[in-house]
């Protein structure tokens, strides 16, 4: 069972940024996803080490660190949810 059309995201890779991390010595990769849907946009950042991916790595990676956060996100907040009153 799928997601209805309505509610899917369109999800576009925004950047893929090489920072220096000063503080870890190496560098990061800044990858930025916007996401939108009626009613709800906004852009995710996640970080990645650079060393730790091939070049054809990086957009997976940060595609999978993002569901991973969103998931965690989901789950955290899966109190704040109000089921619609059905009204006849």
């Amino acid at each position: 069972m799928g997601t209805p059309e309505e509610e899917m995201f369109d999800i576009q890779l925004e950047s893929i940024e090489r920072e220096l991390d000063v503080d870890l010595g190496g560098e990061t990769l800044e990858i930025e996803f916007a996401f939108s849907r009626t009613g709800c946009r906004g852009h995710a950042r996640v970080s990645i080490e650079a060393d730790s991916v091939t070049t054809t790595e990086i957009v997976p990676f940060g595609m999978s660190d993002l569901h991973l956060a969103f998931a965690a996100l989901a789950e955290q907040t899966k109190a704040w949810r109000i089921e619609p009153i059905a009204r006849g």
